[in-house]
């Protein structure tokens, strides 16, 4: 296979960018849908409700999160 000019490469490269600016025009964005989609995501994931427990019981957790200094280490023992 010949080596492409530079030129020839730009212009495949410019191509394929329209191609795919094109692409992503005609598919709907999350800003264009709105929340709406998101509502019930999770209704069929069994998972789920494992989850929401297991996010619930680490923010009701007494953890303290320690707090690293400029070394990188846990300061909180000085």
């Amino acid at each position: 296979m010949p080596a492409m000019t530079q030129e020839e490469r730009v212009q495949k490269l410019e191509t394929k960018v329209q191609q795919v600016q094109e692409q992503l025009a005609q598919q709907p964005s999350a800003n264009k849908r709105g929340w709406r989609w998101f509502v019930g995501i999770d209704a069929n994931n069994p998972h789920f409700e494992d989850a929401v427990r297991l996010g619930q019981e680490w923010r009701n957790a007494d953890t303290k999160v320690p707090e690293f200094g400029p070394s990188g280490h846990d300061d909180t023992s000085r």
